[in-house]
C-alpha cells in the first residue's frame, strides 16, 4: 500500500519528497497504534514514560536570526519533548540541530528534552548542549524494532516500503558477511556448472538460451536464484509475456523448471485449463500462472554422482514439462511443430 501511495504521489508531483512521505507515513502508524508508539517510545528511542502525542511538521519561531524551524516528528508528552529529524538521501541542513535545540529551549524551557537524528547513511553527529539528551539511529533499526509487529498488515506494508527504497538493510559489514563473501564466487561456479550440463537438452527442447553478461547477477540479486530462460514461448499477436526457464533457487534451496503465461496473454485462459498433473505445482501471481517442477538440492548433499543426477532430474523435467504443455493442441506454443 505504501508504495503504491508513494508512486501514486511522484506521478503528480515535479519533486520526490520521500523524507516528507516516510515520516508521515511512520507518523500515521504511531498514531494509529498506541501499543506501538509506548514501544517506539519507551523501547527504542529510550524517553522517560509519558503519554506522547505524536505530531508531524510543526513550525517553531526562533529569536535568532533564521527564525524558521520546523520538526519533521515531534513526540509530545506532559512532562517530555522529543524532537526528531529524518533524512534518507540527505544530510543535515546548516546549523539544522543547532536550530533544533534553541527551538526546545525556547519553547520546552520545563520539560525534559530530547533530540533524535534518523538517517539512511551513517552521518555521526554530536550536540555540545548538556540540557537536551541526544541520541541517532538509522532507518534500518526502525525497520527492525517494526519486524516485531510484521503481523499488523500496516506494519508490514510500510517494512516493504523501507526495504523498496533501500532503507531496511543493516549494511555493517560483518564477519559472516566475510566468509560468505569468500564462498560466494565458489558456490555459484557450482550452481553454473549443474545448470549448464544441462543446457543443451534444454536448447533442444525449447530454444535458445536468453542470456547476456549481467543476467546471473541481476538474476541473484532480483528474484535470489540463478536460472536459463527462454520467453515468447506461447505466440502472442500483441506481444504478452510467456517463458520457460530452469535452475536453482536459493530462498528454499530448490531446483526448478517451470512455464509462466502472463495474465494479459490472449492464450491465458486455455493455459490455466491444462490437466495438471499432481507433479505440477500450479502458482497464481500477480503477473500471471506458473506450472512448476522442483526437487530439493539437499538431496545431492554431499553425493559424488550428483552432476549426473542432477541433471538426470532437469533433463527429466524437460521431457515432463514438454508433454504437459503439449495435451492441447490448440495452444500455438514456437516449439512445437
Amino acid at each position: 500500500m505504501f508504495n503504491s501511495l508513494f508512486n501514486l504521489y511522484r506521478k503528480h508531483t515535479y519533486k520526490t519528497p520521500l523524507e516528507d512521505y516516510t515520516t508521515e507515513a511512520l507518523a500515521g502508524l504511531l498514531q494509529m497504534f498506541p501499543g506501538i508508539t509506548n514501544e517506539f517510545c519507551a523501547g527504542f528511542l529510550k524517553l522517560p514514560e509519558d503519554n506522547y502525542e505524536v505530531l508531524t511538521q510543526q513550525h517553531f519561531v526562533l529569536s535568532s536570526d533564521d527564525p524558521n524551524c520546523i520538526i519533521d516528528l515531534v513526540l509530545a508528552g506532559k512532562n517530555t519533548i522529543c524532537f526528531v529529524e529524518h533524512k534518507v538521501e540527505s544530510g543535515e541542513g546548516k546549523n539544522q540541530l543547532l536550530k533544533y535545540t534553541i527551538a526546545l529551549n525556547e519553547h520546552f524551557a520545563k520539560k525534559v528534552k530530547h533530540l533524535r537524528y534518523c538517517t539512511k547513511y551513517a552521518d555521526p553527529k554530536s550536540l555540545s548542549d548538556e540540557g537536551i539528551v541526544y541520541a541517532q539511529f538509522r532507518w534500518y533499526e526502525v525497520a527492525k524494532f517494526l519486524q516485531a509487529f510484521d503481523n499488523n498488515p500496516l506494519v508490514k506494508s510500510f517494512l516493504e516500503f523501507l526495504k523498496n527504497n533501500k532503507m531496511a538493510q543493516d549494511n555493517t559489514i560483518k564477519s559472516d558477511n566475510l566468509i560468505a563473501m569468500e564462498s560466494m564466487r565458489k558456490t555459484i561456479e557450482i550452481i553454473e556448472f549443474h545448470i549448464e550440463n544441462s543446457k543443451p537438452e534444454f536448447v533442444r527442447k525449447f530454444g535458445k538460451v536468453k542470456y547476456n553478461k549481467n543476467f546471473n547477477w541481476d538474476q541473484i540479486r532480483n528474484h535470489n536464484r540463478i536460472v536459463y530462460s527462454v520467453e515468447d514461448v506461447l505466440k502472442s499477436k500483441t506481444g504478452k509475456l510467456s517463458e520457460i526457464l530452469y535452475g536453482i533457487k536459493f530462498e528454499n534451496l530448490k531446483m526448478i523448471t517451470r512455464v509462466l503465461v502472463a495474465k494479459e496473454h490472449e492464450h491465458f485462459t486455455t493455459f490455466i485449463d491444462l490437466d495438471n498433473s499432481p507433479e505440477f505445482k500450479k502458482i497464481e501471481y500477480d503477473i500471471g500462472t506458473v506450472f512448476q517442477l522442483e526437487e530439493d538440492l539437499g538431496r545431492f548433499l554431499n553425493n559424488q554422482n550428483a552432476d549426473k543426477e542432477i541433471q538426470d532430474w532437469f533433463t527429466g523435467s524437460f521431457e515432463k514439462l514438454y508433454d504437459f504443455i503439449s495435451q492441447n493442441k490448440r495452444l500455438p506454443w514456437r516449439f512445437i511443430k
